[in-house]
């Protein structure tokens, strides 16, 4: 009799994705790119917790979001979620600290989960680059915002870069000025309008008309969406038929005259079909995108001063950006950015035989020690087959440890690429090859 065992195929769940080795290489470097940038703002790194309470996550977050929550009970009967974005978090903690001091500037890059239908570049499990800024009402937080992200993208390579800038306050003086709305009624219509870029415009009239609103009233909804341009034209356009779009267009000038002077201003454009879907945002609002690559949005973010305080006692303005980083890395590739990124040294250092094998591990420690990364066989391997992983492994550079070298102090260093060979100490070795920060 034979018993045919089911092998099981393990893989990861639908929509998330394992980081090979080329692609970790690829992200820590936007990383750090990223981070340099944040870091020369002031901002400080954080990490807000993965699992929060559903009621945390669904506070604020807008019904489109709540259904895309990964929710669970614990073993105690909690409901739980995984976080969805960054930002609710973050304002939780903070809502919850009284140390910070005012104004308070903190940034994550980390990994959130959506049960959203997997598309290319969109997982469930996915990574963002976030930064937040607490504790000012005025628009020269939205302007450094913006311009702390465009900088961030320029660092990684994106020379296109551009911010459409909206405001939501602005959004709703024109709802304002076509009728009266209730909260419920006005977040579906700032829903709708905020799929204006995904759906058809026939579609959107039909959903605006499905929402309530008449035919006159849906075309001067998306005849003020449609405006696109500099203040002074957005301004002209739209009139100050409210005080609320008043004071929203005099908020969107200090923007703009901010942005100038932080040498970002020529990168924007004033945009009134960016609305963001989260129903936590109440101000300025924008999207940044990379004009080479059509409609892929890059980041994205705005105004919340309500957020803070759902969470605890210490309610704070505040406002923020955010950028996927799968749909970053997507961008980078498309420009061929990953195609000029210097690699940096790698050697192998190579042992003739294990009485010199004490010695070799040493000389590798002081490569390491020297910031150069360094590698000696941990299998029992000939010189020859050292050699032959050296070149298949990636390494540039091998240095081949016998008893003439250990006498002599001078070691063989090859550069695999070209198969230059040069003799050189320890000391040379560490100055030809490390990294040259550590130069000074």
């Amino acid at each position: 009799m034979r018993y045919f065992v089911k092998m099981t195929e393990y893989t990861p769940p639908r929509g998330m994705k394992d980081i090979d080795v080329e692609e970790m290489e690829k992200r820590m470097w936007v990383y750090d790119k990223i981070e340099t940038v944040l870091r020369s703002y002031g901002f400080k790194r954080v990490e807000p917790s993965f699992v929060e309470h559903l009621e945390t996550l669904t506070a604020k977050s807008g019904q489109a979001i709540t259904a895309e929550i990964y929710h669970f009970k614990d073993k105690s009967g909690r409901d739980l979620g995984l976080r969805f974005d960054l930002t609710v978090g973050i304002a939780r903690m903070v809502a919850n600290n009284f140390a910070y001091p005012e104004p308070l500037k903190l940034y994550a890059i980390s990994p959130m989960w959506r049960y959203d239908e997997p598309q290319a570049g969109r997982y469930r499990c996915f990574w963002q680059w976030d930064v937040e800024e607490f504790g000012s009402e005025e628009p020269y937080s939205d302007a450094e915002v913006i311009a702390v992200s465009l900088d961030a993208m320029k660092k990684v390579g994106l020379s296109g870069i551009r911010a459409r800038i909206s405001s939501r306050k602005l959004i709703d003086g024109i709802l304002e000025s076509i009728g009266t709305f209730d909260e419920t009624k006005r977040l579906e219509i700032l829903r709708i309008l905020d799929k204006s870029q995904k759906v058809s415009h026939e579609e959107l009239i039909s959903m605006l008309k499905t929402a309530g609103l008449k035919n006159e009233d849906v075309e001067k909804l998306l005849g003020s969406a449609r405006l696109r341009g500099s203040v002074d034209f957005v301004s002209s356009a739209l009139g100050k038929s409210n005080a609320k779009i008043e004071e929203a267009l005099t908020e969107i000038q200090i923007v703009w005259d901010e942005l100038s002077s932080l040498g970002v201003s020529s990168m924007c454009e004033l945009d009134l079909g960016i609305v963001r879907g989260l129903d936590y945002y109440d101000g300025i609002v924008f999207e940044g995108f990379e004009q080479s690559l059509g409609s892929l949005s890059i980041f994205g973010g705005g105004r919340y001063n309500k957020l803070t305080g759902i969470y605890g006692k210490r309610a704070l303005p505040a406002t923020g950006a955010a950028g996927g980083v799968e749909r970053l890395l997507i961008a980078l590739e498309r420009k061929g950015v990953f195609r000029n990124l210097p690699k940096p040294n790698r050697v192998f250092i190579a042992i003739v035989s294990d009485e010199v094998r004490s010695h070799a591990i040493a000389l590798c420690q002081s490569l390491r020690n020297a910031e150069i990364v360094a590698e000696y066989p941990i299998k029992k391997w000939s010189l020859r087959r050292q050699l032959e992983y050296a070149d298949v492994a990636g390494f540039t550079h091998t240095v081949i440890v016998g008893k003439k070298e250990v006498q002599t102090g001078l070691y063989a260093l090859k550069e695999l690429k070209s198969g230059n060979q040069v003799e050189l100490s320890l000391e040379q070795i560490i100055n030809k090859l490390a990294p040259v920060a550590q130069h000074g």
